[in-house]
């Protein structure tokens, strides 16, 4: 017969242990933050990004030639400031909302964007310039497409390349089913202009069609470019490495070779 001695003990015993299971899979399934993205290029050479928060809300990303900062209102980003390095040229981004959802985006460098949250799920958008008599003029046009929380489809058709001509450029885009490295961050997932960033996966590949359509001469010319980018993942299902020829927060550059990312 056991004395009640042993037997709290072996109660004891038992609860540190379902405790310990359980914040061994908390741990598992935590929501994770990136703090820091290196650039590898061919040459072995690399650069840093360095992205800071307050708790969940991102507060900067600096970067080799860039800082930006982000200010919220509530749980909403509604300005972000991108500093040049080398110039010290700032440009302010206005966001503003409707209903939890962003509707424009004003920008000091002479540029508004504008979004219509359509009823089938599409986003529709312009983009206004002004031109040197402060006359508003729309540069293009378009609709994303999203499905489970991606952007799948970009189409949009360029505004200002003169009379009888059609010009288009679609981006269409695959996806994983892994967590997008900046899925956590609050806020960040409504900010359109941040493309496929603001999925809630990780693009695996993309085509990008350009063409051009002569009505007047029924001519036409398209060129198609294929973005291909292969991951490595950590227990999380969160990318650690990601082999592409496009930098993270970058463009296209056929020098480089990844991006090794890391997390809170």
């Amino acid at each position: 017969m056991q004395t009640p001695t042993k037997i709290v003990l072996l109660v004891s015993i038992l609860l540190i242990t379902l405790c310990s299971c359980t914040n061994d899979n908390g741990n598992d399934n935590q929501a994770l933050l990136l703090k820091k993205i290196v650039e590898v290029a061919v040459d072995g050479s690399s650069k840093a990004t360095f992205i800071a928060y307050e708790a969940n809300k991102i507060v900067s990303i600096d970067k080799v030639g860039e800082f930006s900062t982000f200010y919220y209102t509530g749980d909403l980003i509604t300005k972000i400031t991108v500093l040049n390095k080398s110039t010290q040229n700032q440009n302010t981004l206005e966001y503003v909302y409707s209903d939890n959802k962003l509707v424009k985006i004003i920008s000091s460098d002479n540029y508004t964007l504008n979004y219509t949250h359509n009823t089938d799920g599409t986003v529709s958008y312009e983009k206004l310039t002004k031109d040197s008599n402060a006359n508003e003029v729309r540069s293009n046009h378009g609709t994303l497409y999203f499905q489970n929380g991606n952007l799948i489809k970009d189409e949009k058709v360029l505004d200002n390349v003169g009379t009888g001509v059609l010009a288009v450029n679609k981006m269409e885009v695959t996806y994983d089913y892994k967590n997008n490295a900046l899925l956590n961050i609050l806020g960040f997932s409504k900010l359109l202009d941040y493309s496929k960033f603001i999925s809630s996966n990780n693009d695996i590949s993309s085509m990008e069609t350009s063409s051009v359509k002569y009505v007047n001469e029924d001519q036409a010319i398209s060129a198609v470019k294929m973005n291909t980018n292969k991951y490595k993942y950590n227990s999380n299902d969160y990318p650690t490495e990601i082999v592409s020829e496009n930098e993270m927060f970058g463009g296209h550059n056929a020098n480089h070779l990844k991006s090794q990312l890391f997390y809170n």
